[in-house]
């Protein structure tokens, strides 16, 4: 729900998703990776808005900040945890992703590995399911077909139930428009 949220960029809803994420124990770092991760999916405007309302209801301290350079060996970390990650989402399917975006922009294809699956996805404070989840929501309420097949398989893959997937979809419902036929139609195409 929060996802979905994030995705409207309003206040108000954001507001009511993270108190019906409270009233399920959802803690403010939960919320703050869903927030991280949005912007893999929606773009940057879509997730400093969503930062901005986070950090209004959940003063995160981070006072200790400091822009510091990227080593090397946090970026061969990031390197390793996308490829795995991502051939953990994919499976079987992994070689032919990555035929065909190297054949289509082969720099995305390196971005995807290093940006989303190894910095952002590989980050430990959310489990993997979790984050699936979260971006099956955000795909749906953007009707987003192709990506959101990807990531109903890949939730699949990583060990979410199918009941677990069609629970989400049923909870994002009418509110993702034709993202919610589309999300249904596609799990129902995994054998479900």
């Amino acid at each position: 729900m929060y996802s979905a949220a994030v995705t409207l960029a309003d206040d108000d809803t954001l507001e009511f998703a993270i108190s019906v994420g409270q009233g399920c124990a959802l803690t403010p770092q939960i919320f703050y990776e869903v927030v991280l991760q949005s912007y893999l999916f929606l773009g940057f405007p879509r997730m400093l808005l969503a930062a901005e309302n986070l950090s209004r209801i959940f003063p995160l301290s981070h006072n200790g900040f400091r822009l510091e350079r990227i080593s090397s060996s946090e970026a061969q970390q990031w390197f390793e945890d996308g490829v795995e990650l991502c051939k953990k989402v994919y499976g079987e399917k992994y070689e032919s992703l990555m035929r065909k975006v190297g054949s289509m922009a082969p720099e995305v294809f390196r971005w995807m590995i290093i940006e989303g699956y190894g910095k952002v996805l590989s980050r430990p404070a959310l489990d993997m399911v979790s984050r699936e989840l979260s971006i099956i929501a955000f795909l749906m309420m953007e009707n987003r077909k192709r990506q959101l097949h990807s990531h109903i398989e890949g939730a699949l893959n990583i060990g979410a139930s199918v009941e677990l997937v069609q629970t989400v979809i049923n909870d994002i419902g009418s509110a993702s428009g034709d993202g919610h036929e589309t999300a249904l139609e596609l799990l129902r195409g995994q054998g479900n």
